[in-house]
């Protein structure tokens, strides 16, 4: 559902279904979104990472711009996405 709204791009209204829908504070997902635009674009994997991508990722469209360039269905595109991010997120340690 995250995945979906932030594709379409984030409002007033769409910020409310998320917190209804997902039960997630608005000020948890102002926390994401800060996240994917400062400390995300900050770090040193995405400066390496994103050589990877060309045309280069618009950053100011994260994660959107990046989940785009994973191919599949939106199913598909998320987890890649989370298997891209897993080495910052510490969910490489803990994958299977």
């Amino acid at each position: 559902m995250l995945v979906s709204i932030f594709q379409h791009g984030v409002t007033a209204s769409r910020m409310e279904r998320l917190t209804e829908v997902a039960g997630v504070d608005r000020r948890t997902v102002a926390r994401w979104r800060l996240w994917w635009r400062d400390a995300f674009t900050a770090s040193p994997f995405w400066r390496i990472a994103r050589a990877a991508f060309m045309p280069p990722i618009d950053q100011g469209r994260l994660p959107v711009a990046l989940i785009e360039r994973f191919t599949g269905n939106i199913g598909e595109q998320l987890i890649a996405l989370l298997r891209f991010i897993a080495p910052i997120t510490g969910g490489h340690n803990h994958a299977p």
